[in-house]
């Protein structure tokens, strides 16, 4: 995993931008860098070495004819066998790396090239040739990649930090994506924060041509529609087997690799299919905690007994969490208010200092419906919302008392009224975020609603691609698209890129992708049983039943009891009235009313907090970057 960033049709003086973006990634890539500057794009690179350690694979990397050069954070899974097509074509490969493998295939096949690739990538790929440059992200957006129009040229980067600190794109705010991101918790792609700035959408590359020509098309067979359902004469032998090819090449690494274990299903799916294939036996990492509310140590603790695994531990006091409150719209560089970023950081730092390389279970619930809210969406479709029913609801709303676990019952039946809509795809977009629509003037100064509707059409189109009918695949494409690709990997990398770890993630494998999307909708979620078929492999294998029937648990963070407590004074003093006042953005007295219930117990606005703290941090680190350039 690495660090990726440059300017393509580049124009004037560019040192100091390059050398503040390659500052500002530096944490990706702590192994090595290089900066290339070519006719018509400059490329710069920070490497994390894991396949081939040696200078032979250092980037931006040419082949060896010097005709392709490429600059490319992630990894190709089914490199191996892509390397050998190049050596019988003809290709002389100087290294043993996946990196020179893609620009052997680009030279066989063209762009064509790009949909043969399984892993997660995002890089730029130059053709000295014509002249020709190619900004790629992989089908399931597992990797990011940032972009910008400007007056140097069109600027790159794998982290939004990296184009903020590089003095050559806007400051000013997008409002549009504001305005999503006060809603989701996220900011979706193709949107970024700041005006200008884009993400390379999953699955898509853009092409810019010698002339300035700028094209963004699909490539993968992924952005398209669903396959087809497909009959298997055992679905759970198949699952089974694909598994295990997954894991099998998903650890193939010239550096130590281990596997996060959280004690959930996932996860312990993952790490005990790692650890039949594993040619010695594995390490598996998990966080304890000392709120026994946050706690799973008991059951990541059965799951390494049960696989035989090398178990490794670090218990988690608040105190640990709260140091890197501060820092974490850092640690983001763009804001995603999810709790678990804490736990998931502490965890990378922990997991760093004995390996390079870990397996995570993220994107099982996304891909085999792991989440309550498709069980809530299937309880809401049978609920008649008449215009005199909703007072009545709003009313038994307010009458549920306030309490602060993770979780709490009465926080999920609070978000499943106020979130109900008519619409399934908006009411899940109500259920998982933060504000309502409705919401936005009372909290926004100077309102200028952004289009609604396009953020509401945007949410719609992954759903348009499930198959007809079926009302649990839209949902679960919805929640690929955004919740998932938006949301908890752009988590997840900051977490683990700010120690330089690299995280892979087998679910979210091709093969595997392909396979869970043509499983009718009973292998997924089957009356009260969640991710039906997943549980079914795993009763097969050698885990604790406990393991495999116990219900979902978030990996969070006690942020309502933090609020009222040790952060109180931080998010009274980042959320100050004067202070807010002085930026103009957020009303003063809504948020204080926010604040305030919250301090009394009255309401539990853990989520609508946590939100605009960390908007507000990183407007703050905003305000302390470069101003636009030209």
């Amino acid at each position: 995993m690495c660090g990726i960033y440059g300017v393509i049709g580049a124009a004037g003086e560019l040192a100091p931008a390059m050398r503040a973006m390659r500052d500002a990634l530096r944490h990706r890539g702590p192994d090595g860098e290089g900066l290339v500057h070519l006719k018509g794009a400059i490329l710069g690179h920070l490497r994390l070495s894991i396949i081939d350690l040696t200078e032979a694979a250092a980037q931006p990397l040419w082949d060896s004819g010097r005709r392709v050069c490429i600059t490319y954070n992630g990894e190709i899974y089914n490199y191996r066998e892509l390397r050998q097509e190049c050596l019988a074509a003809g290709l002389d490969l100087h290294s043993q790396s996946d990196t020179e493998v893609i620009a052997g295939q680009y030279l066989l096949h063209g762009e064509r090239a790009f949909a043969r690739l399984n892993g997660m990538f995002a890089f730029c790929l130059h053709d000295a040739r014509t002249g020709e440059s190619y900004l790629v992200r992989d089908p399931m957006g597992i990797k990011p990649l940032y972009y910008a129009e400007t007056p140097a040229g069109l600027v790159f980067a794998s982290e939004l930090g990296a184009l903020m600190r590089s003095g050559l794109v806007s400051s000013d705010v997008d409002r549009a994506a504001l305005q999503a991101y006060l809603q989701l918790d996220y900011v979706p792609a193709p949107m970024a924060l700041l005006r200008g700035v884009r993400k390379l959408r999953e699955g898509h590359l853009l092409h810019a041509d010698a002339k300035g020509g700028r094209t963004i098309r699909a490539y993968s067979p992924l952005a398209g529609p669903s396959p087809e359902q497909r009959r298997w004469d055992d679905p759970v032998a198949e699952l089974s087997r694909i598994l295990r090819e997954v894991v099998k090449r998903q650890m193939i690494a010239d550096v130590p690799v281990g596997v996060f274990l959280s004690g959930g299903l996932d996860s312990s799916i993952v790490a005990q299919m790692a650890s039949e294939v594993a040619p010695s036996r594995i390490r598996t990492f998990s966080i304890g905690f000392e709120d026994a509310s946050f706690d799973e140590s008991r059951h990541f603790d059965a799951v390494a007994r049960a696989i035989g695994s090398e178990h490794h531990t670090e218990v988690l006091s608040a105190s640990a969490m709260l140091e890197i409150v501060p820092r974490i719209a850092e640690v983001l560089s763009e804001p995603v208010a999810d709790g678990s970023i804490f736990p998931t950081y502490l965890l990378a730092r922990f997991t760093r200092q004995s390996v390079k390389v870990a397996l995570s279970g993220d994107g099982a619930d996304e891909l085999f419906a792991g989440y309550p809210t498709y069980r809530a969406a299937r309880i809401a479709d049978r609920l008649p919302m008449t215009a005199a029913r909703r007072p009545l609801l709003a009313a038994a709303n307010a009458l549920l008392p306030v309490r602060h676990e993770n979780f709490s019952f009465d926080f999920k039946v609070k978000k499943f009224l106020a979130g109900l809509h008519r619409d399934p795809i908006l009411r899940n977009a109500r259920w998982l975020g933060t504000f309502l629509p409705e919401d936005l003037p009372d909290l926004l100064e100077d309102f200028q609603p952004a289009p609604q509707h396009k953020l509401e059409a945007m949410l719609h189109e992954p759903a348009a691609l499930a198959p007809r009918g079926n009302a649990l695949e839209a949902l679960l494409r919805t929640d690929q698209r955004f919740y998932l690709q938006d949301g908890v990997l752009v988590k997840v990398d900051r977490a683990s890129m700010a120690h330089s770890l690299e995280v892979r993630v087998p679910m979210l494998d091709l093969e595997l992708a392909d396979f869970a999307r043509s499983l009718g909708p009973e292998w997924k979620l089957r009356g009260r049983s969640f991710k039906a078929i997943l549980k079914a492999h795993a009763a097969r294998a050698p885990l604790p039943a406990a393991v495999v029937t116990r219900p979902k648990k978030g990996f969070g963070a006690p942020l309502a009891f933090w609020f009222r407590g040790p952060l109180r004074d931080l998010a009274g003093d980042v959320l100050a009235p004067a202070r807010l006042a002085r930026r103009g953005l957020l009303r003063p007295a809504y948020v204080t009313r926010l604040l305030e219930e919250h301090w009394s117990g009255r309401r539990d606005h853990r989520k609508a907090i946590f939100n605009l703290l960390l908007l507000t941090m990183w407007l703050d680190a905003l305000d302390a970057t470069p101003r636009f350039v030209g």
